[in-house]
C-alpha cells in the first residue's frame, strides 16, 4: 500500500448474490485527490463494486483498503466515521422532513449523537452546518419545505448535502445525474466539480451520460460483465474499440 497517497485500493474482489457473480476478481486503485468514474453497461456490477466499497456489502473474496487502512470486514457505519460518504442513484432522504432537517439529522449522525436526534430533542445545536451545507449546494431558499416537494435534481443536490456534513474523505457518487433535466444535469456537473476542486476530497462516481462522464472525470474505469476491462483517462479509453463495443456504442445507439 501507498498509505494516504491511495485513497482506494480494491484487491481481487469477488461478489455473488444468490450464486450471481456481481464482480469477478475486481482490483482497482484511486489516488487520493482523483475525480475517477467508473462506467459500464447495466449490470456491469457499478453499484455492486461502490456497496463493497462503502460496506453495504462484504466481499466473498478480496479486500477493500481506504487511505492506507484494511476496512475490507468494517461496517458501513464505521466506514462513515473513517470518511466515506455515498450518494444513491435514488436519493435516500427523509421525505416528510424540511430540507434543513435532513442535513441537520446528517450532521448530528455524523457528531455521533443520533441517538438525541430521535429522541426528538432540538435540531438547532445543527442548524448552522447545515444552513451552511444548504448554502453551498443551491438549497438554502428550500430550507424549510418538505423534502418530499423537491425535483429530481435538488433531491439530489440534498442527498450530497447530507453527504458532504459527514466530513468525508471520499465520496461515491451513484448516477449523480440519473432522470435531470439538461438544466439540471449541467449545473450538478458544475456543483461536482465545485466540491471536488476545493481539494482534499476523491470523488469516484458512475454515470451513463457520457458528456458527464468525460467532462468530469480524469480517470475512468470500464466494468464488464462484473470484471475490469479497462483503466486510463478519458482520452484513451474513448479511444478503445473494445470500450465502443460493450458500452459507448450502446449509449449511442450503436448495433
Amino acid at each position: 500500500m501507498s498509505g494516504e497517497a491511495t485513497a482506494v485500493e480494491v484487491r481481487g474482489v469477488v461478489k455473488r448474490f444468490a450464486g450471481n457473480l456481481a464482480l469477478d476478481d475486481v482490483s482497482l486503485t484511486v489516488p487520493a485527490g482523483q475525480l475517477h468514474a467508473i462506467i459500464g453497461p447495466n449490470g456491469a456490477g457499478k453499484s455492486t463494486l461502490f456497496g463493497v466499497i462503502a460496506g453495504e456489502h462484504r466481499p466473498d473474496r478480496g479486500t477493500v483498503w481506504v487511505a492506507g487502512r484494511d476496512v475490507t470486514r468494517m461496517a458501513a457505519h464505521r466506514r462513515v466515521r473513517a470518511g466515506v460518504a455515498r450518494a444513491f442513484q435514488v436519493a435516500r432522504i427523509f421525505p416528510e422532513m424540511t430540507v434543513r432537517q435532513n442535513v441537520a439529522a446528517a450532521v448530528i449522525a455524523a457528531n455521533g449523537s443520533s441517538r438525541v436526534f430521535w429522541r426528538g430533542k432540538p435540531l438547532w445545536t445543527a442548524s448552522g452546518a447545515a444552513d451552511e451545507a444548504l448554502e453551498r449546494l443551491s438549497l438554502a431558499a428550500a430550507g424549510d419545505r418538505p423534502a418530499r416537494s423537491l425535483s429530481q435534481g435538488d433531491r439530489k443536490r440534498l442527498e450530497i448535502a447530507m453527504a458532504l456534513v459527514l466530513r468525508p474523505k471520499l465520496l461515491l457518487l451513484d448516477e449523480p445525474t440519473a432522470g435531470m433535466s439538461p438544466e439540471e444535469t449541467a449545473s450538478t456537473v458544475e456543483l461536482i466539480r465545485g466540491i471536488w476542486s476545493l481539494g482534499g476530497l476523491t470523488v469516484m462516481l458512475t454515470e451513463h451520460d457520457m458528456q458527464v462522464v468525460f467532462d468530469l472525470a480524469q480517470q475512468l474505469t470500464v466494468l464488464d460483465r462484473g470484471h475490469v476491462l479497462c483503466s486510463g483517462d478519458p482520452a484513451a479509453i474513448r479511444a478503445r474499440d473494445d470500450v465502443k463495443e460493450i458500452y459507448l456504442g450502446r449509449a449511442h445507439g450503436a448495433a
